[in-house]
């Protein structure tokens, strides 16, 4: 038994992200209706993970008494988050609103490349989160500016890459027609 409330909720936070990643991992080597089931278990997994770890964030920042914590350091620590969080969100509606047509592939080429490349960043954000909640200095510091900095960079262009997808789906669907093979 965990004996330590703080390694209870590390722990809660490594099985939420190994869940997302393995919902990840199944919605990318299926089609169809599975993959939109996964991606979707996936971002709701994560973006709980992403939650729980943004209010251990807010807790560490808010019992420093010393005052030392700057408005910087704060907003480093804070936007990574909420825009990943935002991302999960978008990508979620996306998926909800145009289930149909994503499902009966009448989408561009370019939705798949894009929907594979926010899979991508989103991994490599949940490993970068994942060693970052298992270190040591995570319980006294937070995350590390470094850190927190190229997770800001990643979760950008994981939002860069949602708006291609919501441009895709809302002017780009096409009517299922495919290039016959004689």
């Amino acid at each position: 038994m965990i004996g330590d409330s703080s390694e209870f909720q590390t722990s809660i936070y490594k099985a939420l992200i190994n869940a997302a990643v393995i919902a990840f991992l199944i919605g990318i080597f299926t089609k169809g209706e599975l993959s939109l089931n996964c991606y979707q278990a996936g971002y709701a997994v994560f973006g709980l993970a992403v939650m729980l770890i943004l209010v251990k964030i807010l807790n560490n920042l808010q019992s420093k008494k010393d005052g030392t914590t700057s408005l910087s350091t704060i907003l480093l620590n804070l936007i990574p988050f909420i825009i990943i969080l935002s991302v999960i969100i978008f990508l979620s509606y996306f998926n909800v609103i145009y289930r149909d047509i994503i499902i009966k592939d009448h989408v561009s080429s370019g939705f798949n490349i894009f929907s594979n490349i926010i899979i991508i960043l989103l991994l490599i954000q949940m490993y970068i989160i994942y060693n970052a909640v298992s270190s040591k200095n995570f319980e006294e510091k937070g995350i590390q500016s470094v850190t927190s900095g190229t997770i800001l960079l990643l979760a950008i262009l994981s939002a860069i890459s949602t708006n291609i997808i919501r441009t895709i789906l809302k002017y780009f669907t096409t009517d299922g027609f495919e290039i016959l093979k004689i």
